[in-house]
């Protein structure tokens, strides 16, 4: 569904054409799109963009870059943060991205709060235009490394911030069925899935049902992993979901992985490090993690960019990719 885009380029003030993405099918737009329309409705010079498919978000970026917005807002989901990244990079739609504020209009909304945006999507547009009329929003921006999923398989290099397999991938299905469904409130369910895929991994004599099929994870064409695990994250953002921050920064490059072996003492052995605080400081044989600008991953398995699951082709591995960066509004 596209409403028709507000077009004003300045106010009498010169200020800035602020653009807006947002995704109406997503979760918390769902009740919210009402107050950011009164919102866009109140403030001349903003474009709103619409849409409940996010096909047409290289529509949207081109209209905007021709009406020449220096702020691009997104308001959607982990995904639609996704989908607009990587349009942003692969389409070049605008000369120069400009800079881009992300309001929490999705379920998890792991990006935006890992960018300061605490508050509903109503509230956090308020929050960055007083930022825009004060003039402090130049202070506010910063650069992020993306992570990019090349999976070879004839799509366009997808752009994101969090990558996940094994039990993650896991935990998203149990929460898609569990949590969401159910409604319970997102940060509390969050908490449990997190537990649950923590402590039965650990506390099981069988065999998890989270450990991966034979994997092989290999860093800058050089250290190399190889087994079965229980977790495997790579991501660019300073924190995941309620805080954690599992992940170190030995080596080189903008990619941060952290890998857990399979196994119920490896994953007892790491959770105990984890809550004493020495998750990336102990030697635990098993759990690494370590930083790289470039990591190639050979497993069959589902696997997970934002939030956004993918079965990668069989016997081709795929590449993650540090090799990009946009700037962004940190609230």
């Amino acid at each position: 569904m596209l409403h028709e885009p507000h077009i004003i380029k300045t106010d009498r003030q010169g200020q800035s054409l602020i653009g807006i993405l947002s995704n109406s099918a997503s979760t918390t737009n769902r009740e919210m799109m009402s107050r950011i329309r009164d919102i866009v409705d109140d403030n001349p010079h903003m474009f709103h963009y619409e849409f409940e498919d996010v096909g047409t978000i290289s529509e949207g970026l081109k209209m905007m870059a021709e009406a020449g917005v220096s702020l691009l807002v997104i308001n959607g989901g982990d995904g639609t943060i996704q989908a607009t990244m990587s349009c942003i990079i692969n389409n070049k739609p605008f000369a120069t991205p400009p800079a881009i504020a992300v309001l929490p209009g999705g379920k998890t909304n792991m990006i935006a709060r890992d960018l300061g945006a605490h508050q509903g999507p109503d509230k956090m547009l308020r929050k960055l235009i007083n930022l825009v009329r004060s003039g402090k929003i130049e202070k506010r921006i910063v650069q992020r490394s993306l992570i990019g999923l090349d999976m070879h398989d004839g799509m366009p290099v997808r752009y994101g911030m969090f990558f996940g397999a094994a039990a993650i991938v896991q935990g998203i299905l149990w929460s898609r069925d569990h949590v969401h469904k159910n409604g319970i409130p997102t940060r509390l369910g969050h908490a449990v899935a997190i537990s649950r895929i923590v402590f039965g991994a650990a506390f099981s004599n069988k065999k998890s049902p989270l450990t991966s099929a034979a994997a092989k994870i290999t860093l800058d064409d050089d250290e190399c992993f190889d087994g079965t695990f229980n977790l495997i994250i790579v991501t660019t953002l300073s924190r995941l979901l309620v805080g954690l921050k599992p992940f170190g920064r030995d080596g080189k490059g903008t990619l941060q992985l952290s890998v857990i072996k399979s196994g119920p003492a490896i994953m007892r052995r790491s959770l105990l490090a984890f809550l004493t605080g020495r998750y990336t400081k102990a030697k635990i044989d098993g759990l690494y993690t370590r930083t790289a600008n470039k990591m190639t991953i050979a497993c069959p398995d589902a696997i997970t960019l934002d939030g956004e699951l993918y079965t990668p082709k069989p016997d081709v591995p795929i590449d993650l990719l540090g090799d990009h960066s946009l700037r962004f509004v940190h609230f």
